[in-house]
């Protein structure tokens, strides 16, 4: 039986999941010289690393170096 909501409107899983990444997410871009993204790419895949974990872990970085200052 499909989910319904308080109000007995069928649940939108899909809308639900858009009208939370535009209130709570943010993306965040660059951009390189091709020969440089796909250098980066193949050490990554083999390392077995995600590039946006890789990414996400010098965030995390900074704002740990930021917050001991």
């Amino acid at each position: 039986m499909p989910r319904k909501t308080k109000d007995g409107q069928p649940f939108d899983s899909i809308a639900y999941r858009q009208e939370w990444n535009k209130k709570n997410m943010k993306a965040v871009g660059a951009s390189y010289r091709a020969e440089f993204v796909d250098e980066y790419k193949a050490a990554a895949k083999k390392l077995g690393l995600k590039t946006s974990d890789l990414i996400r872990q010098v965030m995390e970085d900074v704002i740990k170096q930021a917050n001991e200052q």
